[in-house]
């Protein structure tokens, strides 16, 4: 069983209303420029500041001896790498909820589906990249997902009958890590709960509902509740949709869901360029004013093309 709930309050639904074909043609290319905007900033981004959390890193673990020295910047590089990939299916994302906003019929649940792949890609591309923690703290981050993403690995070798696979992968993980001098932080059981770097303590995960409320922008209420009810089809969250829809049977999309998508897909992308900026030394304080100006203008159109009679 999940432990999806309904939100308390969801407070005031002025989009409560069917979706329409020129509001949901106009929301699309409101995400789409949305979009742009941020690909645009980080197109034009420039070179890397001197006091850039990333400089830091790598001069902390070039300044750290060999052989262990190396196996750290081989494990930040790692770390770049999946961090790019969190972005990159976090983009990939948005582009789908663009699409998906504007098909036929209508759609009911599945953009705040998308909605919740955005949000957790830009949460895993914030967690690596948090420019407020240490380079120790964020080596020690970078092990526990890894070792935690493993453990699925392994258990789909399992299923598949390659469990010499499966023994290899966890075996590599152990000695790459060793090599790192980083050390696992274990249960009473002999449970591997954490990994321990120069004295920085790091879980295997993060708690996904802490890491939103802490880290979204705070124009955005927290939303992770219904996101959550709609991608696991919780009654309390789906039966909306038929209620909308019995004068003319089946589910009934929102213009309120739509919205909720894109507000999410907004939030996550302010999330993701801020940590860009937080982190590689970036200044984006002008295109991030620009953004919310936008979204603010665009907020209030969207609700005219939602109420429109024709």
């Amino acid at each position: 069983m999940t432990k999806d709930v309904a939100p308390e309050d969801e407070g005031v639904r002025p989009f409560a209303v069917p979706i329409n074909e020129g509001f949901a043609q106009e929301a699309a290319q409101t995400l789409r420029h949305y979009r742009e905007m941020v690909e645009k900033c980080l197109g034009e981004c420039g070179e890397l500041s001197q006091e850039a959390p990333v400089r830091r890193d790598a001069a902390w673990i070039a300044a750290t001896p060999d052989p262990v020295g190396t196996a750290r910047g081989s494990l930040h590089n790692m770390l770049l790498d999946v961090g790019g990939m969190s972005w990159d299916t976090a983009v990939d994302h948005v582009r789908a909820l663009e699409h998906d906003i504007v098909r036929k019929p209508p759609p009911v649940w599945s953009p705040l589906v998308i909605a919740r792949a955005v949000l957790e890609s830009c949460l895993v591309f914030d967690y690596l990249f948090d420019p407020s923690i240490s380079g120790a703290l964020r080596l020690a981050r970078c092990a526990g997902l890894w070792r935690k993403d493993s453990d699925h690995s392994v258990n789909l070798a399992k299923i598949l009958d390659q469990e010499d696979q499966a023994a290899g992968l966890s075996a590599e993980i152990t000695r790459a890590l060793a090599d790192c001098d980083i050390n696992a932080r274990l249960s009473a059981s002999g449970k591997v709960t954490g990994y321990v770097v120069d004295g920085e303590v790091s879980n295997l995960d993060y708690i996904i509902t802490e890491r939103v409320r802490s880290r979204l922008p705070n124009w955005i209420p927290m939303p992770y509740g219904l996101l959550s009810g709609a991608a696991h089809g919780r009654p309390w969250m789906t039966d909306r949709a038929r209620r909308m829809g019995r004068e003319t049977g089946g589910l009934v999309g929102e213009a309120a869901t739509v919205m909720t998508a894109i507000m999410v897909a907004m939030a996550s992308l302010e999330m993701g360029l801020r940590t860009w900026q937080g982190y590689f030394g970036f200044d984006f304080d002008t295109d991030l004013a620009e953004l919310n100006q936008y979204r603010q203008f665009m907020t209030m159109r969207l609700m005219g093309f939602a109420h429109t009679t024709e």
